[in-house]
């Protein structure tokens, strides 16, 4: 997204420009401005591993469903006879008795392994890698190209002499931060570099000194509390979720429920099929099929007379199943992004914040269908998902770590990211911090009325950006120069100023 300066503007009347790198987002823009004048997917820094994500889902019984699936179309499409029907039972079964008796060889070779090799050190796997670990020329290379990108390809004049202010989670590794401040200086030319951390940024939107900042964001959900304008970087505390993880739970549950669909559409016939045949024998034929076309007709009759279900499983059939999950599959995370953001919401039951309404999502001139419960359940993940990856996890860590001094900070929470505009989230928010209070019993019975949630008169997404345009005004700013390149200084002043306060 590029959004072009007024009719009178002229790039060289600001001041500084605002960087702020996100996991999904680049943000780019100068100081002053209420939008950012550019938005770009963020290049892949990072190396995502599957196996973390695999390793708290079960996916075998979505493929469990696929094979079904595929067995029962093939007696579909052979004669449904009632031996055909018993031989997909009986199928089923040796498959899992197979499946059984493999896992208990395996778990016997594998105790002889044990007792024959010492052991070995388990693997850790963890939520993701970072491009280039610690190779600075490989870190330099990249950034080079990324910048030039931004401020050659994208910006109309020069930026010499311009101070960029840049919005950045401080906890990466300082040779990915160093790498950036001197690609940002010797290559793009900018005169000075002065950091920010991206949960203190936004607290310039709302002038509140005390608060507990979350930032809902791709990868991570991140905590941050700030008592007195100081942040309190020994309990921040993150957890592996976020957006990322609810874009793969709609892929999985926009396939599953075709899936579902179609097994349950073939299960019914096979099951008619099977009691026809075994009530043939004991009725008379003619009779039989009789009662059997009058009941249909009566079926066929009630479903007409309802044109929204004709209307529905007309597409529902429009499409073989292969041919949608491959549709599904090809959808790109921008695609989904945009699914989210117009159709998906986070249910509530006691303010009866739900819908029963279907959607007819178009698609590269394919009609697909989202449910009504896939739009609520897909971003339940933030809350429900294992191994204390969720926002009760979140909130319970925190509640450890503070003190009863620090109590005030939950009388004001900021919500920050992507993930905060999700429809629904600050009530889902606020319940999941109830229900934790109340667990922990450790503040007052009254302490949930004095929990505020702040609402600056900015799209939560840009909050870190445009609180970092309004701390640029300020003086006397720390800030990076070439000098500090030529010194050898600047790796050591990136590796020793994470700890960024809130000025006022």
């Amino acid at each position: 997204m590029e959004k072009k300066l007024k009719k009178n503007d002229n790039e060289n009347d600001y001041k500084h420009i605002i960087l702020q790198i996100g996991r999904k987002y680049t943000y780019v823009g100068f100081s002053g401005l209420h939008k950012p004048l550019l938005v770009i997917n963020t290049p892949g820094f990072f190396i995502y591993d599957e196996r973390f994500h695999d390793y708290v889902e079960n996916k075998d019984e979505l493929y469990e469903l696929i094979d079904i699936f595929s067995e029962t179309q093939k007696i579909e499409n052979g004669e449904n006879t009632e031996e055909n029907v018993l031989l997909l039972k009986d199928k089923k079964e040796k498959k899992k008795l197979k499946q059984k008796n493999e896992i208990n060889d395996d778990n016997e070779d594998e105790k002889k392994k044990i007792k024959k090799e010492p052991k070995k050190k388990e693997k850790l796997i963890y939520h993701y890698e970072y491009k280039y670990n610690q190779d600075i020329n490989l870190w330099n290379t990249f950034f080079e190209e990324f910048l030039f990108r931004i401020f050659h390809n994208l910006t109309k004049t020069s930026t010499r002499a311009k101070k960029v202010i840049l919005v950045l989670n401080m906890f990466i590794p300082t040779v990915i931060k160093y790498s950036l401040c001197k690609s940002l200086i010797e290559n793009s030319e900018n005169s000075s570099i002065s950091y920010i951390n991206d949960l203190v940024s936004p607290l310039y939107l709302c002038n509140c000194n005390t608060c507990i900042v979350i930032d809902l964001g791709y990868l991570n959900c991140r905590l941050l509390p700030v008592v007195n304008g100081l942040p309190l970087y020994h309990n921040y505390t993150y957890i592996n979720n976020g957006g990322f993880y609810i874009n793969r739970e709609i892929k999985r549950l926009l396939k599953e429920q075709y899936i579902k669909r179609d097994i349950s559409k073939n299960e019914n016939l096979h099951t008619n099929v099977y009691n026809n045949i075994s009530n043939k024998s004991d009725s008379n034929n003619n009779t039989f099929n009789y009662n059997n076309l009058k009941s249909n007709s009566k079926d066929t009759k009630e479903k007409n007379s309802d044109e929204s279900v004709n209307f529905l499983n007309y597409y529902w059939n429009l499409y073989t199943q292969e041919e949608i999950i491959n549709i599904i599959d090809s959808m790109s995370d921008n695609d989904i992004e945009n699914i989210k953001i117009k159709y998906f919401y986070l249910k509530n039951d006691k303010n009866n914040f739900s819908s029963d309404k279907y959607i007819l999502y178009q698609f590269k001139n394919y009609e697909i269908i989202i449910e009504p419960e896939t739009r609520w359940k897909a971003c339940e993940i933030l809350f429900n998902k294992n191994y204390d990856q969720n926002l009760y996890s979140l909130f319970s860590n925190i509640l450890e770590k503070l003190n009863i001094m620090e109590i005030s900070v939950f009388y004001n929470i900021l919500l920050v990211g992507g993930c905060s505009n999700i429809k629904g989230i600050i009530s889902k928010v606020a319940e999941v911090l109830f229900q934790v209070l109340k667990e922990k019993m450790k503040f007052t019975k009254n302490f949930e009325d004095k929990v505020n949630f702040l609402f600056p008169k900015i799209s939560p997404n840009l909050r870190q950006f445009i609180g970092a345009s309004i701390y640029s005004n300020l003086e006397n700013l720390p800030e990076y120069t070439e000098e500090h390149i030529n010194n050898n200084v600047l790796y050591e002043h990136l590796n020793e100023d994470v700890y960024i306060t809130f000025k006022q």
